[in-house]
């Protein structure tokens, strides 16, 4: 497959050929070896203790730390099962994967009927996982304290423009690579996502069925690939809904890095379009566009002060922005927040006191998320599962020139996706990864699922990936979000072809069942 450089001046073109070619260079590949041709043991369930999964099943179930020593040491991956409603007539068992890569996937048995119709839940086991080093899984964990771990990030910048910035955030990227390094044990160089399709393999001998029923979303996609490939007769239904593009992203990691920006700008553009469409709905409509640049180029020399003293910086916006882009339902926020700072920094008739509406959300892992006081588990095994797959250039010192060309192309999120993954720069070099080939023809066709303004997963991914496997289906959403999210019309395709291998047409295209801005009350 050929690498693609249209658009880009020399000498930048250049630098990212030579960066590309590295890492080609020195990124190792291996052939997949089979899963363990035994008799694998089957899954001992029993009723959940945790107060997040009662009412569910739980278990835990040991696999090879390393798949060229099978009979050495093993890790432990956390389950939950929701039981079919009809165990007489089931089915099979759905495998879920919630994305990441460093997302628990148990917790998704708790939301069960938001992924999966009712007649789908009656005839399966709906099954979700932990994949190695993640949750409850014998998580990893790259410093022994929270207070570690955030002495480092608040020396990082999510979209470093100063020199003190860049190089701050370079050094503390070094450093917290190297805390794992020292901290996180021999899984660290087990998690690549060639190891998490074979431990998939053995849960689905483990939960008695011959082929693989599989959702995935996200990075879940890349699970989902993976496995196809590796395993091309033991599918019965995968579906992939929100999709990498497996060739690039294994292979082209910076190519992807760039072509991710992109996204970002794509389904901004769309928000700022329908914010204008949608008139006195939307409060940041009336030229929008104009008014969010005039915002990031002010942004650009400095934060922005409130009345009171609170100041919104460019990361601030940049990664609430970039949040709000996933799900539908929170454009309305966003563009409030928008109106309210727009309002502010070019002194209009309307002052605020302080944000009515935080343009970044604080997420605080959720209990689910980790099995002990340390909080930071899916940020270690993140880095963990994508540095493994995925080589980039080992020279930090060439980011700040990546960010340069990858801002050129795409202003908003083009320098915070340059340096999202500095980290994997002085990342342990790892062997064991799955690069392709993507091609091989699985006995059952394969769903790919991809919506048109997906941010994280643009939509020409979902293409290349439909085009790249060697049986598969694109199903279209037109909206917004990332993973397809409010559409009846998908949620049928799904059910059907779940149930009994029912196909959409070729070209099918769905739409959602929410607008972006709805009319206020």
């Amino acid at each position: 497959m050929s690498v693609s450089t249209a658009g880009l001046r020399s000498p930048w073109r250049r630098v990212l050929r030579a960066a590309v070619a590295t890492v080609l260079v020195t990124g190792a590949v291996i052939a997949p070896s089979s899963a363990n041709a035994a008799a694998v043991p089957p899954v001992s369930w029993a009723p959940c203790t945790e107060a997040d999964l009662v009412g569910f099943d739980c278990a835990t179930y040991r696999v090879p730390l390393d798949y060229d020593k099978p009979r050495g040491a093993t890790t432990s991956i956390a389950l939950a099962r929701r039981p079919a409603d009809d165990p007489a007539h089931k089915i099979g068992t759905i495998f879920v994967n919630p994305g990441g890569p460093g997302g628990a996937g148990r917790f998704l048995v708790t939301v069960a009927a938001a992924i999966a119709a009712p007649e789908v839940l009656t005839r399966f086991d709906f099954v979700g996982f932990d994949p190695r080093g993640i949750g409850a899984s014998d998580p990893i964990q790259c410093f022994a304290t929270d207070e570690e771990s955030e002495a480092l990030f608040a020396q990082m910048t999510g979209v470093p423009l100063t020199a003190e910035q860049i190089r701050n955030t370079l050094r503390a990227n070094w450093e917290y690579t190297e805390g794992c390094k020292r901290n996180a044990g021999p899984l660290l160089t087990h998690m690549s996502t060639l190891n998490v399709a074979k431990d998939l393999d053995l849960l689905r001998q483990a939960v008695g069925d011959d082929r693989l029923n599989f959702a995935g979303f996200s990075y879940g996609t890349l699970i989902g690939a993976t496995y196809a490939n590796l395993f091309p007769t033991k599918t019965r239904a995968l579906i992939l809904d929100g999709n990498v593009d497996p060739y690039q992203r294994t292979n082209l990691r910076l190519f992807n890095k760039f072509d991710r920006a992109g996204g970002f700008e794509t389904a901004l553009a769309g928000l700022l379009a329908a914010c204008d469409a949608a008139g006195p709905n939307c409060a940041f409509s009336g030229g929008a566009r104009a008014k969010f640049d005039a915002l990031i180029a002010l942004l650009r020399q400095g934060p922005i002060t409130y009345p009171d003293g609170s100041q919104v910086t460019i990361d601030d916006v940049v990664g609430g922005v970039g949040n709000a882009l996933y799900v539908i339902t929170r454009f309305p926020g966003i563009a409030a927040a928008l109106q309210e700072l727009y309002e502010v920094a070019f002194n209009t008739t309307l002052r605020r006191a302080a944000p009515a509406s935080p343009l970044m959300a604080k997420v605080a892992p959720g209990p689910l998320l980790q099995t002990d006081a340390y909080s930071y588990n899916g940020n270690d095994s993140f880095y963990a599962v994508n540095c493994a797959d995925a080589p980039l250039p080992r020279i930090p010192a060439l980011y700040p020139a990546f960010a340069l060309l990858f801002e050129a192309a795409h202003p908003t999120f083009g320098r915070a996706e340059a340096f999202s993954e500095v980290g994997c720069a002085n990342w342990p070099v790892v062997s064991e990864r799955y690069a392709g080939p993507w091609n091989r023809r699985t006995v059952s066709t394969v769903l790919v699922v991809n919506a048109t303004y997906d941010p994280a997963t643009p939509y020409v991914f979902g293409q290349r990936m439909a085009r790249q496997l060697g049986n598969a289906r694109l199903l279209t959403l037109e909206g917004f979000g990332h993973v397809t999210r409010f559409s009846a019309c998908i949620t049928g395709h799904y059910t059907r072809y779940l149930l009994g291998g029912e196909l959409p047409a070729v070209g099918t295209r769905c739409t959602q069942d929410v607008v972006p801005f709805p009319a206020v009350a």
